[in-house]
């Protein structure tokens, strides 16, 4: 019975984090929250950006390599958030080997289906990330303009524009919309 007991407190906890915070949930949403350990199971073989060999939490991150200028997209309608967002808060770990990493972002793109230009936005790394062989936490508000719609689409995903350079590791990625 204390085994079952214990493993429903922990379903339940997971549950209230995996959702809204409390009082926040009228203030704050997930848009994005991955730590890339999802895949495993749901799919026969794991995507190739997919890596064991660093992990900030679980066993698996998203790894971009020398050559790829940039990771898969997740995307999101901005009417997933509940409320119009003015504000989102993009958070992630990564990690660098070296600082031998240079315009390296990750982007969150915003479109309007024509009725603006497509918004790139992005939280630049190699000028976030001070220290190297460890993970680092890196954080950016962005401001939404007024006019935005539910049926707006948010693409994130990881861009390196250098051929050159280490491998670079992602895990733990947040979007939160704001009120």
């Amino acid at each position: 019975m204390k085994k079952r007991c214990g493993w429903l407190l922990a379903l339940a906890g997971g549950l209230a984090q995996a959702g809204c915070h409390g009082a926040d949930y009228k203030t704050k949403c997930a848009l994005v929250s991955s730590t890339f350990e999802q895949y495993e199971g749901w799919v026969s073989s794991l995507p190739a950006v997919l890596s064991a060999e660093q992990a900030h939490s679980g066993r698996y991150s998203e790894r971009l390599g020398r050559g790829v200028g940039a990771g898969p997209a997740h995307r999101v309608l901005l009417g997933n958030c509940g409320f119009m967002p003015s504000r989102l808060h993009l958070g992630a770990w990564v990690y660098l080997p070296s600082g031998r990493i240079r315009s390296t972002d990750i982007v969150v793109e915003v479109n309007c289906h024509g009725r603006r230009p497509t918004m790139r936005l992005s939280l630049e790394i190699e000028q976030n990330v001070k220290r190297y062989q460890k993970w680092e936490y890196v954080q950016k508000y962005i401001r939404l303009p007024a006019d935005m719609k539910a049926t707006d689409e948010l693409s994130v995903y990881l861009r390196h524009l250098e051929s050159e350079g280490d491998n670079l590791w992602l895990d733990d990625i947040q979007l939160t919309g704001e009120r």
